[in-house]
């Protein structure tokens, strides 16, 4: 008993301050804290127009990013026909992981009292998710964002002040008219479009507006272009600011009222997606798995079928109102492998774990995922029903994008990110060794082992131009569409690797390859507007060996004797550092399309060697599980049609008039004029005759190619500095009459007479607040000034913040001076001094622990 009073007296002390604090200044924020698990080395590049922020392992990214913004602010200024008025800054992080730990965005003014004018900072966050082309589409909408708010607010306090209090434009619009800028359309967009259209569950623009307000704004600015023409789009939106009257705006673009003119839009596209769906079929030929019911607050993704033919198990991510889990069915019972997460939306979830993989016998699952900034790993065996390993990869990868088995229970094949590069690895889980296959500045993604006739290998999708591209600063990868590529004869060298390109599309992106029999590979791609599923017939002649010579940095192949002396004598050695024998063959493929779906495939994966392949696809509000076998039918005959949707014919006759879209991921580079890859029939080479009427301005979101000085003159001229000492910028500001009360306190205490006066005694104030941060917003500081009518009665309050490590910490001083009169008629004057100190602890996003005191004197 005296144990457990003298628990209740000390948890008493800790939480009374807190207590009597927050009855003093409410300044306990629910549900905001950032946890920082770890700790970052900032420098940046600065360049002409941007400064671009960076940490350990970060600086090949933040070259890209630096030749990508100063190459892409160009066409976006000549779009939105405003330029940006400073310098940008661009913080860059490494993984989606790291980002969840920024300060960035998390508001924790304590001061709620009276308006305020959020300033417009030239400031965007971007990170890496092994995807190059991703990345660059973050930095064209921050930049369209901030020079999109700079035309809306202005650049000075006087203009951004103003403008808040009369612009009232509506937040999908805005945030729309900025999506648009950065990627006007996309394949992806429009697939997501079409499926909420025809869900029938939106019979008005409003309830899709409020329901996916970004998709709803996004997909009106396309429709204005689609249907009005290009230019019209910012000739709308700058009616809009000018008029402040959507109404007027609206009539004077298409002759409609605004609300009328939604209605044509819902119109016109469900009609579009109706009549494209009744050409196309709905759904695979195929054993149907499982069906699952998505929602705002359950999903379902990655699904990874048992690869034993026999077994319809399978493991799949659900995510429940925040509750992230991963669940393994076995007999229509789910069992719970990995479970973390709090209550949050599905959009502040990290899109890039869980990962699952089942071994080639369909007995191991491994699982990889991030907990409290660490990439762990761990692989369940479903016979004995335990955890066999539990592996920290930190230090070895910085993430992973993709994770498979090799032909045994020991090795996974991984691509994942290392130093800002996306490559493919093999991975020992008995020994821990980690082994390079590729190492270049592209995107190396989804691999998957085959072995065909003759060959066996890797294949993977690549965003690089060719098999032997060069590597090197000045390249920047997201300039390529993907491609289907496979590695042959790989080993401790990733410069010896033999690399053969097996598709070479001409629209669209193939990703996700995978064997699908003997003799032929398949992949998905939205050539035609759509992710369907191609195939492609893999032939290999052998063609003999080569000598491969390796010294210093060269690799001489079948040299002479007299070219490998003279490079002995430019490296000054006396003999050769390896001789390599690889074998030669001329590689073949011949690719079609084999379904033709009304919605894109959501997920596929390999679901064993035994010819089957998983298909999930999305139908309406459900997502469906299927298992398929080769479909051997299409294999032979060949006479599948994958018809283009109405955006990819719009994309198709651009493309032949205009530069290459560099911003949008469904329009790449043109294909080179020798394609060394057959195809079946060339659907969209002769189909569509040119448009006469479409001019050759290029569209918003096209990207003319620089050359290779303007690339590299960027990276010369760009200055490296470290982040010291911080720099701070205005946040908001704010001013104007007030009679409200400055800070909740207690008033001196009085005898039990006289009024209560939690303000000062005049009845009107004049209220000033400024706030301030540094660039990562870790160091805050607050501070407002209130004078009284009679200019006696002031008060005074600043406030200091310290958000940067694990442990946040502050502290506040506030003063208030009040005049009265004593019931003799005595005037006097009270000058309280209050000073308070606060120390948090946060155990995850929503959960922490908070201490705070204060001394407060009065005279």
């Amino acid at each position: 008993m005296t144990k457990f009073c003298r628990i209740i007296l000390i948890s008493f002390l800790f939480i009374l301050p807190t207590i009597v604090t927050t009855a003093q200044v409410n300044s306990v924020l629910f549900g905001r804290n950032r946890v920082q698990h770890n700790k970052f080395k900032w420098q940046y590049y600065q360049t002409e127009n941007f400064n671009v922020y960076f940490y350990d392992n970060g600086q090949e990214l933040a070259k890209f990013i630096a030749q990508s913004a100063e190459q892409e602010l160009p066409q976006i200024e000549a779009a939105t026909e405003f330029s940006l008025q400073r310098r940008a800054n661009i913080v860059l992080y490494n993984e989606y992981a790291h980002m969840q730990q920024t300060n960035i965005g998390l508001e924790t003014d304590i001061l709620k009292t009276g308006g305020t004018t959020k300033f417009v900072n030239n400031k965007m966050v971007v990170y890496f998710n092994s995807d190059h082309a991703h990345l660059k589409k973050q930095v064209r909408e921050g930049i369209a964002q901030i020079i999109t708010q700079n035309l809306l607010f202005g650049d000075d306090i006087g203009e951004v002040a103003g403008n808040q209090t009369l612009l009232d434009l509506p937040t999908w619009l805005t945030d729309g008219y900025m999506a648009y800028i950065g990627q006007n359309w996309s394949t992806e967009l429009d697939d997501d479009l079409k499926s909420e259209l025809l869900s029938g569950n939106y019979n008005k623009f409003s309830s899709l507006s409020f329901a996916r307000p970004l998709l709803a704004g996004h997909a009106f600015w396309y429709f204005i272009e689609e249907k009005y023409k290009k230019e019209n789009v910012t000739y709308f939106f700058y009616l809009a600011r000018q008029y402040k009257n959507l109404n007027k705006a609206s009539q004077q673009i298409t002759k409609l009222k605004f609300n009328a003119l939604l209605k044509e839009f819902m119109e016109y596209e469900t009609e579009k997606y109706f009549k494209d769906v009744t050409r196309r079929k709905s759904y695979p030929k195929g054993s149907y798995v499982e069906g699952f019911t998505i929602s705002k607050r359950l999903n379902y993704y990655r699904f990874n079928v048992n690869p034993n033919k026999r077994n319809n198990s399978f493991v799949v991510t659900q995510y429940k109102k925040g509750i992230v889990k991963v669940l393994l069915n076995e007999d229509f019972e789910y069992k719970t492998l990995l479970k973390y997460g709090v209550r949050s939306y599905e959009d502040e979830l990290n899109p890039s774990y869980p990962i699952m993989a089942w071994d080639p016998k369909g007995t191991r699952i491994a699982v990889a995922y991030v907990t409290e900034g660490r990439l762990k790993l761990f692989v369940y065996d479903i016979i004995t029903r335990i955890k066999q390993y539990k592996l920290d990869l930190t230090d070895k990868v910085d993430q992973i994008q993709d994770m498979k088995y090799m032909l045994d229970s020991k090795t996974l094949l991984l691509s994942a990110v290392k130093n800002g590069h996306t490559d493919i690895f093999t991975f020992n889980i008995d020994n821990e060794k980690l082994q390079a296959i590729t190492n270049d500045v592209y995107d190396n993604v989804d691999a998957s082992f085959v072995a065909f006739p003759g060959k066996s290998g890797i294949i993977f999708s690549s965003n690089r131009p060719s098999a032997n591209a060069p590597t090197g600063d000045t390249i920047l990868p997201s300039d390529n569409r993907y491609n289907v590529f496979m590695i042959t004869d790989y080993g401790d060298k990733p410069e010896l690797n033999q690399i053969t390109q097996l598709t070479n599309l001409k629209y669209g992106n193939a990703r996700s390859p995978m064997q699908y029999n003997g003799n032929h590979f398949t992949f998905v791609s939205d050539e035609n507007g759509i992710g369907n599923r191609y195939a492609g017939f893999f032939t290999s002649t052998k063609m003999g060996v080569d000598t491969l010579v390796l010294i210093g940095d060269d690799i001489l192949r079948n040299p002479t004797a007299m070219q490998v002396d003279s490079t002995l004598r430019v490296y000054k050695k006396t003999d050769v550092d390896s001789v390599a024998v690889v074998s030669i063959s001329d590689d073949s493929a011949y690719t079609f399309p084999l379904t033709n779906y009304q919605s894109s495939l959501v997920e596929t994966r390999v679901a064993g060697d035994d010819n089957q392949v998983s298909e999930v696809t999305r139908q309406s509000d459900d997502k469906v599980l299927y298992k398929l076998k080769i479909d051997e039918m299409a294999l032979n005959k060949r006479n599948v049609t994958a018809q283009p949707t109405e955006y990819a014919k719009k994309l198709m006759r651009e493309s032949r008039l205009t530069a290459v879209d560099l911003a949008n991921p469904s329009i790449n580079r043109p294909a080179p004029d020798v394609d060394t890859v057959r195809k079946q029939d060339d659907l969209f080479q002769n189909e569509f005759s040119t448009d006469s009427s479409l001019t050759t301005q290029p569209v918003i979101g096209t990207v003319v190619q620089a050359g290779d000085s303007k690339k590299q003159s960027v990276l010369a001229t760009a200055k490296l500095y470290p982040y010291k000492p911080k720099k701070f910028s205005a946040d908001f500001g704010g001013g104007g009459i007030s009679n409200a009360v400055l800070i909740n306190r207690y008033q001196a205490y009085a005898g039990g007479s006289g009024p209560i006066m939690l303000n000062s005694g005049t009845p009107l104030n004049g209220l000033i607040r400024l706030g301030t941060s540094d660039l990562l917003e870790d160091i805050r500081i607050t501070g407002a000034f209130k004078i009284g009518t009679n200019l006696k009665d002031n008060e005074w309050y600043v406030n200091y913040e310290n958000l940067k490590r694990r442990i946040d910490w502050g502290t506040s001083y506030y003063r208030n001076v009040q005049s009265y009169q004593t019931s003799a008629g005595y005037p006097l004057k009270i000058f309280t001094n209050l000073y308070q100190g606060s120390i948090a602890y946060p155990f995850d996003e929503t959960k922490s622990i908070r201490f705070s005191t204060g001394i407060r004197s009065e005279n």
